[in-house]
């Protein structure tokens, strides 16, 4: 029985919830593959009756540290950083370990550096599958904090041992990796009706439903009070608890089934990360986002959605003061922009990623 370690960064569920899907389709091709996943992303994202993983709890990366879901904190971002690269050894020989205690083959990764320098000293062959890597969202960072510039160069040297690297669409900069090859999106897909969903989340069917979208993180700067006098648009959010207060509700536990959510909605406000920008695509919901700050990702989503959605633009200040209405308006009116898109990523890098493995 061949064995695969996946790494995946903790930084959002959006890397999490597309690595589920390539390790879903994986399973689906050689079911008997034994996969294992170490990451901090929550273990509820990958736990299902189809694709039975050994979830373990492991960082080998930080991503960007945030108190909520707009705001970054790069001073404890570059803190937590240079811990990890002050005595990197120390972890890859840590993970060695597991590699060894778990016979692995091969290792995939989206995508902390360190993944590829302990494919390297395991001897084991490596695929990264990403849109962009960390050294690229740190390199905006340097002229403020210029303590990043050699952890920088360290992470670079780990992307260039990636045995391949299999690059989403609208990606960063990838120089970094010797070898690599486009991928399509690697999507969620609602099998429901907009009517089934609704009723599956007992929405009501002819209300103008707007879902507020902010990640794991949430944006609890948001004023409610403001937006439930927008009465034209029915508000939905997840959180901890179910909660129903004029239009504006909350439902508890949705986060599994975020695509059928989404198929639900109108409309969804929120910022532009991979993960969600996907499910939009595969949706068809129009898109109101905001900017995130100074994070190489973005533009490039943007972008996308320029080119592949129906979308809008808010400034972060107008959503911060509940202002959607107008935004929103718009947004509705807009002519329907929906392209054809191949949404199979995550079956191209599955079939990928056995072939290496067959090979290794």
């Amino acid at each position: 029985m061949s064995s695969i370690l996946y790494y995946i960064t903790g930084h959002g569920f959006g890397h999490a919830v597309r690595s589920q899907q390539v390790v879903r389709a994986l399973l689906a091709i050689r079911p008997e593959l034994r996969i294992h996943v170490r990451t901090t992303a929550p273990e509820w994202i990958f736990h299902d009756t189809i694709t039975p993983i050994h979830y373990s709890r492991q960082a080998i990366d930080t991503g960007i540290v945030q108190s909520d879901s707009l705001h970054m904190e790069l001073a404890a971002t570059l803190a937590v950083c240079r811990a990890i690269y002050a005595n990197p050894q120390k972890l890859i020989d840590q993970e060695l370990a597991f590699v060894k205690a778990n016979a692995i083959d091969l290792i995939v990764a989206d995508t902390p550096p360190l993944a590829f320098e302990i494919a390297a000293q395991a001897g084991v062959p490596s695929v990264s599958i990403t849109n962009f890597t960390w050294d690229v969202i740190y390199r905006a960072y340097v002229a403020a904090y210029p303590e990043f510039a050699p952890l920088i160069d360290t992470m670079t040297q780990c992307y260039g041992k990636a045995t391949h690297a299999l690059t989403l669409p609208y990606p960063c900069d990838t120089a970094m990796f010797p070898r690599q090859q486009r991928i399509p999106w690697i999507a969620r897909k609602s099998e429901l009706t907009k009517m089934q969903t609704r009723q599956a989340f007992a929405l009501p069917q002819t209300a103008t439903i707007v879902l507020l979208s902010f990640g794991g993180l949430g944006l609890d700067r948001l004023p409610l009070k403001q937006m439930s006098r927008q009465r034209e648009y029915f508000f939905v959010m997840t959180g901890t608890g179910h909660r129903r207060e004029s239009n504006l509700l909350t439902l508890p536990e949705t986060q599994t089934h975020y695509q059928d959510l989404l198929r639900a909605a109108d409309a969804i406000v929120t910022k532009p990360g991979y993960g969600i920008v996907a499910d939009v695509l595969a949706q068809h919901v129009p898109i109101l986002y905001t900017d995130r700050g100074d994070f190489a990702e973005y533009p490039q989503l943007v972008a996308a959605l320029r080119d592949c959605a129906t979308a809008e633009f808010i400034p972060q200040q107008e959503l911060l003061r509940g202002n959607l209405s107008p935004y929103l308006s718009r947004l509705l009116a807009k002519p329907s922009h929906w392209p054809d898109i191949e949404l199979n990523g995550a079956q191209v890098a599955a079939q990928k990623i056995l072939s290496m493995l067959d090979s290794a």
